[in-house]
């Protein structure tokens, strides 16, 4: 991760959130997908006016979620958290992103990593393994050659 501009990169499910953001924060700026305890141990180390983007929450997905207990420093902090759906800015940035994006990538200044499985017959799983944390990288389902 840290190949592609990561300060700190972690596996959440194997090493203790708390700990890594005690050792590395405060934090200015979160993009969490995570939720449940990951958010509560970055809502801890929240430097003041931080931003949270909350893009998923897929420690709860299977289990219908547990509660936040350090929602209170949202407010002790000036915290600001924003909800994103990235389907609902495709109409504003479609044409800026199609612009820049496939350029910086060609270019290598922005880099990214996939886990391409085969068959349309294998999607079940492979959502099964993203909403279990078991792929390592943004996951593909390829279903044909061309």
């Amino acid at each position: 991760m840290k190949s592609i501009g990561a300060d700190v990169a972690f596996n959440y499910k194997t090493t203790s959130t708390a700990e890594v953001l005690e050792k590395e924060g405060p934090i200015d700026v979160y993009w969490d997908n995570v939720g449940g305890e990951t958010l509560d141990a970055a809502l801890l180390q929240a430097n003041m006016n931080a931003r949270f983007i909350e893009c998923g929450m897929i420690s709860g997905y299977n289990t219908g979620g547990q509660p936040i207990k350090n929602m209170m420093r949202v407010i002790a902090k000036n915290i600001t958290m924003q909800g994103v759906i990235v389907g609902r800015l495709e109409s504003k940035y479609a044409k800026e992103f199609y612009a820049t994006i496939p350029k910086k990538l060609k270019s290598g200044e922005m880099k990214y990593t996939e886990e391409v499985t085969e068959g349309i017959d294998k999607v079940g799983e492979v959502i099964l393994r993203v909403q279990k944390g078991e792929n390592r990288a943004k996951a593909v389902v390829k279903v044909a050659d061309e």
